[in-house]
């Protein structure tokens, strides 16, 4: 009898072979969309004492820069100016988010407008404007796909749903010709995923465009809770909502990354609404049309412009961008593998407003492995990097100040990675070498430092009210990505592009190579170290408890990431092959009830 590859795997591991019906004789079915309240995660408003944390951590950074700029303190000076540049950068981005969480609220009610809105869309006292959902995929596994396309398609309130498939599978087709969902393919896969959105904009015509990746799963209420922030004021071009993970038994990487974002989504993202400088994250967001359609053109500048006035014209005239000379209908930034916040960028710039939600309305999975985490890192980055570097935003006249530094703190995000990386050298550098950037009393030094970073700790602390040793491993981890990211900006290279929850192979010893070498430096340093005689004993002391901590993170990395290769192994054995999706599609659709009236419960 044959046997697939997957259940030979299983059976050498001691597992079950599974079949299709097995899946649909259980309670719930595998493809039915979670229950509303399987999305809610344990969301917190901004607390009050986080707010207090905060402006005691503004004067606590202030006291440690009269510390960190006295140059009476200097020691080794390239060592001194490498550690000045570090701390300037750790000081001044969390001066820079801090500064934007003060006068953030979360207790101000919704306007009564958008539930007037809400209510007559839910009973169809007003027609729902055309909608366009939209399911980016490029390779994932069908069963995800699948997942997420059905939870899709019984949102309230009427929409088109469409698949977008960058991975040509037949099975992907055949699956949504059964769901009765559209399939859009394409012949290329150029512009990655902005490309393979904006062919679909040219082959729809939805007033409202809702991006999902195939992997983030919505709630029935996403258009109910989205649309009437775009239905009240025209001017809002985007409504973007958080992306918020399942992570359960899938290992410290998963949890790690999720909870990672936590403060970015429950405090960092709502304060940006009062600056108008929320921008997109790629996934869970709604665009108006007539907005994505504006950014095919720009008006002429400097130069040009003013020739143009000169010769007594109204007006400069509009000359098509980029987007526009290769997609005319208009649609989301090209040219970048983020397209996501150039495209809030290039929105902001020609006076379009943004609005973020910070309402759970869908359930995603972070990725499992670290090298797909590294790979989804280093993507990032090279966005916030190419911010700093290429998008000249303080040059920009149609940005506001606020907004400037709301775009500036996305690159200062990634820069942290550089001082993670000095400061992972400096203890080193005193244990082998008798060298230290700063020269001071142990207690002057205790005194600056302690508090500033005892808040810093504090902050997310308070706000999440716990602290998982998790996400400050993988966060710790995503540093040399980050910094291979940079580079490759710098010297204006262009990344390739692969999907977060695709299929990245196993646990590779090249993803950890610079880990192992901070790891051997600090095995080096701290046996070398004590061996030298005449040293201080109390700085050296102070440098072993440092390195002590790093090499902790580097062991509690590599054992993590390896537990978390085995979990993603596992749970790729026990997922459903490609026919075994079809089969239980097609039971999952025959036992299905359709409504013709959907209304929120």
């Amino acid at each position: 009898m044959f046997r697939s590859r997957r259940d030979r795997r299983r059976a050498r591991r001691g597992a079950v072979p599974r079949h299709p019906s097995s899946f649909a004789a259980q309670l719930r079915h595998p493809f039915a969309p979670p229950p509303v309240e399987q999305h809610d995660v344990p969301w917190r408003d901004f607390q009050q004492a986080t707010k207090f944390a905060v402006v005691a951590g503004l004067g606590a950074a202030a006291f440690y820069l009269t510390f960190v700029y006295d140059r009476s303190h200097e020691n080794v000076p390239i060592l001194w100016i490498f550690t000045l540049i570090a701390e300037s950068i750790v000081v001044m981005h969390t001066i820079g988010i801090w500064v934007s969480l003060v006068s953030y609220r979360s207790d101000i009610p919704e306007p009564e407008e958008l539930a007037v809105i809400r209510r007559a869309l839910v009973v169809a006292e007003i027609e729902t404007p055309n909608t366009d959902v939209f399911i980016c995929c490029a390779g994932e596994p069908l069963h995800l796909i699948v997942r997420t396309a059905l939870a899709a398609q019984e949102m309230h309130l009427p929409h088109n749903t469409w698949i977008l498939d960058d991975g040509r599978n037949p099975a992907l087709r055949e699956a949504a010709e059964q769901m009765g969902i559209g399939y859009l393919r394409r012949e290329s896969n150029g512009h990655a995923k902005a490309g393979n959105v904006n062919t679909a904009i040219s082959r729809t015509s939805g007033r409202f465009i809702v991006v999902l990746d195939a992997d983030h799963v919505p709630r029935p209420d996403l258009l109910t809770q989205t649309l009437p922030h775009l239905i009240a004021n025209p001017s809002i071009a985007m409504v973007q909502t958080p992306q918020t993970y399942s992570t359960v038994g899938r290992g410290m990487v998963a949890e790690g990354a999720a909870v990672s974002q936590e403060l970015f989504y429950e405090a960092i993202m709502p304060a940006k609404n009062a600056s108008n400088s929320a921008f997109c994250v790629g996934t869970n967001v709604v665009y108006r049309r007539s907005a994505l359609q504006s950014l095919t053109t720009r008006e002429a500048e400097g130069r040009e412009k003013i020739g143009h006035l000169r010769r007594g014209a109204e007006a400069a005239p509009m000359q098509l961008t980029q987007l526009g000379e290769e997609f005319p209908d208009g649609g989301i930034w090209i040219g970048s593998n983020s397209e996501d916040i150039w495209t809030s960028l290039e929105l902001h710039r020609r006076g379009w407003r943004t609005v973020f939600l910070p309402k759970v309305l869908t359930q995603g999975l972070t990725p499992d492995r670290l090298g797909a985490f590294l790979k989804q890192q280093f993507r990032w980055s090279c966005g916030g990097w190419e911010i700093l570097l290429r998008a000249r935003v303080l040059r920009e006249r149609r940005l506001t100040l606020s907004q400037k530094i709301q775009y500036l703190l996305v690159p200062s995000h990634y820069a942290l990675s550089l001082a993670t990386c000095i400061f992972a050298l400096m203890s080193p550098i005193y244990l082998l070498a008798d060298r230290s950037p700063i020269s001071a009393p142990f207690w002057d030094w205790a005194l600056h430092y302690v508090p500033f970073y005892a808040l810093t700790i504090a902050v997310p602390f308070l706000q999440a009210g716990k602290i998982r040793v998790s996400a400050i491993i993988v966060s710790l981890a995503a540093a040399p990505a980050h910094l291979r990211a940079f580079l490759m900006t710098l010297l204006r290279q262009r990344a390739g592009w692969s999907v977060t929850n695709g299929r990245h192979g196993g646990f590779r010893l090249r993803t950890v190579l610079p880990h192992l070498a901070i790891g051997l430096l600090c095995i080096a340093s701290l046996v070398i170290g004590w061996g030298l005689p005449g040293r201080n004993r109390t700085s050296t002391l102070l440098a072993s408890f440092f390195v002590g901590c790093q090499l902790t993170v580097v062991l509690a990395m590599l054992i993590g990431a390896e537990r978390s290769d085995r979990l993603a192994r596992r749970a790729e054995d026990l997922e459903p092959s490609e026919d075994e999706a079809l089969t239980l599609l097609g039971d999952y659709l025959a036992q299905r009830t359709w409504s013709a009236e959907r209304v929120p419960v």
